[in-house]
């Protein structure tokens, strides 16, 4: 019916060994015999003939008469077995250890069986301790040691199964009450939590060695003073502010923003001609030169607007705002409008906002120390339009103090 029988796996336990062996199902193998022979011993046939696919079948092959007529070496020996398959240890030790003084002994393999069923013992017996002391995992690998010394150890396989749930849920507890502590910024107490889930081995150490990672960088930029804010002072855009990390050991980075009281007039449409709205916006790196001194350098943008058309058509100068209004029209009124006609003209009611705007990068060097930091910043402005270069101005120096934290 089967083209082979052959075990696919086959293992050694104690004196015993187990063969594995798969085979095909379905209605055409309907009447399957398997027949167990050995050399000397009486054929067995067993009946597989309903078999069904994924179902494990266990055959227990053994010699009825071993204890007859076996010897003294040979009787202690298979008995001491025996008593190793039914979990009782002890008893299993006092005949390995009868056969010791039988003058038939097989002392290899005896000395073998005693140190068989001392591992079992040794490793039982402290697997019972680190359960009863709550360390599941170290106890779930010792019992899983016993069952691949005794398979038929159901006891041990019952607590292995029982040590790795426990151990799973508690690193699940682990992990909510270290997620819980991380959530409230209370660093100290949530890092030992995420340490002991690396340390056991937990499912989400991964996750926890990052946290960790984390917390360990934030704690050592809080001790290192690493984040910087301060108010920045320009001539033009008075009103600034900078916030960056200035790391010890690696590149950090920047943002900065600066505006005049204009900017707020112009949100509430509350602008004349002669007001210059302006915003400068940069940003970059921070690099450590040698304590306490950093520089910083990066790109940055400056959006500068004038109210009123300063590009009239007809006039061959163009004509740009000051604080006194227009310096070549003391009336306020200008030739206008690339859709009106040449010479026409309007006053200062029919004004618009325009914006000139210029690519302007920094560099500057940071001071700080303890709490204290001081910034100095160059910025030079690469004006899109060359026309409004004087207006918008070609460089700026600001200085900002605050505090490093």
């Amino acid at each position: 019916m089967d083209k082979t029988a052959n075990p696919y796996n086959t293992l050694a336990e104690g004196n015993d060994s187990i063969y594995y062996i798969e085979f095909p199902t379905g209605s055409r193998y309907r009447g399957r015999q398997l027949s167990i022979k050995s050399p000397g011993y009486n054929t067995v046939t067993i009946s597989l003939e309903d078999l069904k696919p994924k179902q494990a079948v266990t055959l227990l092959a053994v010699d009825p008469n071993s204890m007859v007529d076996a010897g003294c070496y040979r009787g202690h020996r298979n008995r001491g077995l025996e008593e190793l398959k039914k979990m009782n240890y002890n008893e299993a030790r006092i005949q390995f250890e009868v056969a010791t003084e039988c003058s038939d002994v097989d002392t290899i393999e005896n000395n073998e069986n005693l140190a068989l069923v001392d591992s079992i013992i040794y490793y039982r017996n402290k697997a019972e301790l680190l359960f009863n002391m709550h360390n599941y995992r170290e106890a779930a690998n010792l019992y899983k040691k016993v069952l691949m010394y005794n398979s038929y150890d159901s006891y041990a396989n019952d607590r292995q199964a029982e040590c790795m749930l426990k151990y799973v849920d508690e690193c699940s507890m682990m992990m909510e009450q270290a997620q819980y502590y991380d959530s409230e910024k209370q660093y100290q107490q949530a890092l030992p939590l995420y340490r002991q889930i690396v340390e056991n081995d937990c499912p989400s150490r991964l996750l926890a060695q990052q946290q960790i990672n984390r917390i360990e960088l934030l704690l050592n930029q809080r001790k290192n003073h690493s984040r910087v804010f301060t108010y920045e002072y320009t001539k033009d855009t008075p009103i600034g502010f900078s916030y960056g990390k200035y790391n010890m050991h690696k590149v950090g980075g920047f943002f900065g923003m600066s505006v005049n009281k204009n900017v707020f007039d112009m949100m509430r449409n509350d602008c004349t001609v002669g007001d210059m709205p302006e915003v400068n916006v940069n940003f970059g790196w921070t690099i450590k030169i040698a304590s306490p001194v950093w520089v910083f350098f990066g790109p940055g943008a400056t959006v500068k607007c004038y109210y009123g058309d300063y590009k009239p058509i007809g006039l061959k100068d163009k004509i740009y705002p000051n604080k006194d209004g227009f310096p070549n029209d003391p009336d306020n009124k200008l030739v206008v409008g690339s859709d009106q006609k040449e010479g026409s003209v309007y006053t200062n009611n029919d004004t618009k906002a325009n914006a000139a705007w210029a690519i302007s990068p920094v560099a500057g060097i940071a001071v700080k120390y303890s709490y204290f930091a001081l910034r100095l910043t160059y910025q030079y402005r690469f004006a899109m339009d060359t026309n409004l270069k004087d207006f918008i101005g070609q460089q700026a120096f600001s200085v900002g103090v605050g505090v490093s934290f």
